[in-house]
């Protein structure tokens, strides 16, 4: 079991690292190559209008869920979970990370300081929305999966949180708020940060 443990730990380290180098890649494109957005530019308006023929209000509803005063009760309510079954460091680490999520892609896009492609507030590098909502849903997936009893409501649920999270991302470009490269850089970051709790998850449950 301990063996087991540990191949999986290096795992989630493997994709610690992956998720790093992908984050620091697009974060240099952004920087050094002023032609990558005419490039982004391009790839957001040809998705933008793929998706024009729906209705404006299915992004908006979709993306207000990645707010961050919208996710605080679903913290609340996995969080309230989690406690109930005696799992009070996985609670407490479900909504530090959540929120380092928060703090840590405002510091990044302050960082970068990425216009976005149309006039809204806020820097646009890398999405917020796309980054907390792949770590908090990512995290719930990890805990549905080993934690589920019912094998109807672990593949139910997981496949509902991946579309989920998926949606959120489409619904930030389908707004025209976000270049696609900010989105799969918040992914990325999410995805490291869903990493990083299952290994301090693991290495505190020893």
């Amino acid at each position: 079991m301990a063996r087991k443990q540990e191949y999986g730990m290096a795992l989630n380290w493997n994709y610690v690292i992956i998720s790093v180098v992908v984050f620091v890649v697009l974060t240099v494109l952004v920087l050094y190559m002023p032609n990558l957005r005419e490039f982004d530019a391009n790839v957001l308006h040809s998705i933008r209008l793929a998706l024009s023929p729906y209705p404006a209000y299915i992004p908006q509803f979709i993306s207000s869920f990645g707010r961050d005063y919208h996710m605080l009760w679903p913290q609340i309510a996995a969080g309230s979970v989690l406690v109930s079954e005696k799992r009070y460091m996985k609670a407490f680490l479900l909504i530090f990370f959540t929120q380092a999520s928060f703090v840590i892609t405002d510091f990044i896009k302050n960082f970068v300081c990425r216009e976005r492609p149309c006039v809204y507030p806020g820097f646009s590098f890398p999405s917020g929305h796309s980054s907390t909502t792949m770590c908090f849903y990512g995290i719930l997936i990890y805990l549905v999966l080993h934690y589920a009893k019912s094998d109807f409501w672990r593949y139910f649920l997981t496949a509902l949180f991946g579309v989920w999270i998926f949606m959120v991302g489409i619904s930030r470009l389908w707004l025209g708020v976000h270049f696609p490269v900010d989105v799969i850089a918040g992914m990325f970051l999410g995805f490291m940060l869903v990493n990083l709790y299952i290994i301090v998850s693991k290495s505190l449950s020893k």
